[in-house]
């Protein structure tokens, strides 16, 4: 058999103008572009695994993909910048490297998402493709109450719409919490980040869980509501979903799995995309 090249790629993307990550047939996504510049760079066709399959509208400011290709003559620097020149402006190849041949970036071990919240009467035209504004006072203490129950390795399944799509829903959060960012920029409202590290998320995971901890926050779920939903597993007893204009991926790491650890069985089918 011949040899193969892998190549890592660290990336970062707005994703507002795409149909999120994964490749799909008559519209613009993250993993087409890149695989249509890649075709043109190295003259063959390759397919892209990534760390985080990011959904229609979510951005992702470290995220990781490979490829497998036959063997190619490229200084990494070229590739890079010969992959930025063909790219348009919202999407930016950060670093091209090549890899142990045994590198899949859909193997990492755990990944990071951030959300932004803001509690304002003001919209926030500037920075409307990366926020969620809500209107109405935020209680900070019920969003940490509830957030606090999120760590842990457990059933998600009342954290997306699509549990039927995946042999279990079993994942480790290792971290979620809320903190406090400070006032807006006009100085009239209240900025908060939620962040949240697991070994792998369900489609839709973070944004059910920030919509419904918000819901929380406002009075229009109770706490013990929360517990009890995320206990039962079924989405129709949380709250709304978060847009997805808030949310990127923010960190992935490939530290050395222990035997028994990572994330519940993959798939049943290809779900839409996680976050």
């Amino acid at each position: 058999m011949a040899a193969r090249q892998v190549w890592r790629l660290d990336l970062a993307y707005e994703g507002t103008a795409y149909r999120g990550w994964a490749a799909q047939p008559g519209h613009s996504t993250v993993q087409g572009l890149l695989e249509e510049a890649l075709a043109t760079v190295l003259r063959q066709r390759v397919r892209l695994s990534v760390a985080g399959r990011t959904d229609a509208g979510v951005h992702a400011w470290a995220q990781v993909a490979s490829f497998a290709c036959a063997p190619v003559e490229v200084a990494p620097e070229r590739l890079r910048l010969s992959l930025n020149a063909l790219l348009p402006p919202d999407v930016a190849v950060l670093r091209a490297a090549p890899a142990p041949t045994d590198f899949v970036a859909r193997q990492a071990t755990s990944r990071s998402y951030r959300y932004e919240l803001w509690a304002t009467a003001v919209k926030p035209v500037r920075q409307r493709a990366f926020v969620w504004a809500v209107r109405g006072a935020v209680d900070s203490a019920a969003l940490r109450t509830v957030a606090a129950l999120l760590p842990g390795r457990r059933d998600f399944a009342a954290l997306t719409p699509s549990a039927r799509m995946y042999r279990s829903c079993i994942r480790e959060v290792t971290a979620a919490a809320w903190r406090d960012a400070g006032p807006t920029p006009d100085g009239e409202g209240r900025r908060w980040l939620f962040e949240i590290t697991a070994d792998g998320f369900l489609h839709n995971m973070v944004r059910v869980a920030v919509g419904s901890m918000v819901d929380v926050a406002q009075g229009r779920m109770s706490p013990e509501a929360f517990a009890a939903a995320l206990a039962c597993g079924e989405r129709r007893r949380m709250g709304q979903t978060a847009p997805a204009r808030g949310l990127a991926l923010v960190a992935v790491s490939y530290e050395a799995r222990r035997p028994g650890d990572g994330p519940g069985a993959g798939p049943a089918v290809t779900p839409p995309g996680s976050g």
